[in-house]
């Protein structure tokens, strides 16, 4: 795979709630804390973003675009400046896959999904993105455009088979919003890295191989540069010296094939260290903790874990 599509995998998405709101007049809705991803998008009318600890709040047109990969509190309402109601008073125990009319409806449409993400190390990649991913241009809402109208049709006339249309039309919508933002190339960071023509051949060479005894000089052979004008360009946009980053990844991977159930020494291996005390040296530097306590911690976790017939789902909304 290419190295964003790695980076999803290694997230783990899950289409957790799908579907939308038409809401009118006078409104302002507030949206508790969230573990996960939100993705919404303006299928009609206007409205204002108001996240906590961001300064500034956002203005939204149709065909906006936003996600929220941090998890902060937030309120959409027609002026920032009116009093929010909680979203239990408009959500509560609404079915999933709805698009639901708030108050008097009709001014304004939002609809998208909200993403539980399962990966054991989802929330170091969560880390990574910035509070808000906001697609704002006529090139960003045209891409997205078709997906959100079908999405829309899927929500607001259901037919068999519409709530599973609707949900991988709402994985696709994520994936492509962070595609386009990447795409942009604006900050610093790995991901933001993966435009650049000889540092993002570097990463993807790196994903493809994880296990080759990487060195810098080989990485920048691989690309066509010299060695320092290569670490220095790679630190330049990723923050991060080459090997800090193929040692980071090495640590993301083996962290998923150990919340697997994979032998430690068989994980060390795959990775390329042919030490299992190199490798747990360097997994407990990265990750914070040695592999052996993270194997109990999953065990332990397993082990008290509920077993029960039926979990019925939270009475949550599509915030």
């Amino acid at each position: 795979m290419d190295p964003l599509s790695d980076v999803i995998a290694l997230m783990q998405p899950e289409s957790y709630r799908v579907g939308g709101f038409q809401v009118g007049g006078d409104w302002s809705i507030r949206f508790d804390a969230h573990e996960g991803v939100k993705c919404y998008a303006v299928i009609a009318g206007q409205c204002w973003l108001v996240i906590e600890g961001v300064d500034e709040p956002m203005p939204l047109k149709t065909g906006d675009c936003f996600l929220l990969p941090g998890g902060r509190p937030f309120c959409l309402a027609n002026n920032p400046a009116t009093p929010p109601d909680n979203w239990r008073q408009h959500f509560l125990g609404t079915p999933n896959g709805a698009l639901i009319k708030v108050g008097e409806g009709g001014d304004t449409t939002l609809i998208g999904g909200f993403f539980r993400v399962t990966g054991s190390q989802a929330e170091l990649v969560l880390g990574m993105l910035p509070p808000i991913i906001h697609l704002h241009n006529e090139a960003d809402r045209e891409a997205l455009r078709w997906a959100f109208e079908r999405m829309r049709q899927e929500l607001a006339d259901p037919r068999p088979g519409s709530f599973l249309i609707a949900q991988q039309l709402a994985y696709m919508v994520l994936v492509q919003t962070l595609r386009l933002h990447f795409e942009k190339g604006e900050g610093i960071g790995s991901l933001f890295a993966l435009t650049d023509r000889h540092v993002g051949a570097a990463i993807a060479a790196v994903h493809r191989d994880p296990g080759r005894r990487w060195t810098v000089q080989g990485l920048a052979a691989e690309v066509g540069m010299s060695r320092s004008n290569f670490a220095a360009r790679f630190r330049l946009l990723t923050g991060e010296g080459p090997m800090e980053y193929v040692t980071r990844w090495r640590m993301l991977l083996a962290g998923r094939e150990l919340a697997r159930g994979k032998l430690i020494g068989s994980v060390a291996q795959s990775i390329g260290y042919d030490s299992e005390t190199a490798f747990s040296a360097a997994y407990k530097r990265v990750m914070g903790i040695p592999p052996r306590r993270h194997v109990r911690g999953l065990a332990d976790a397993e082990r008290h874990a509920p077993v029960v017939p039926y979990e019925a789902p939270p009475q949550e909304a599509v915030q």
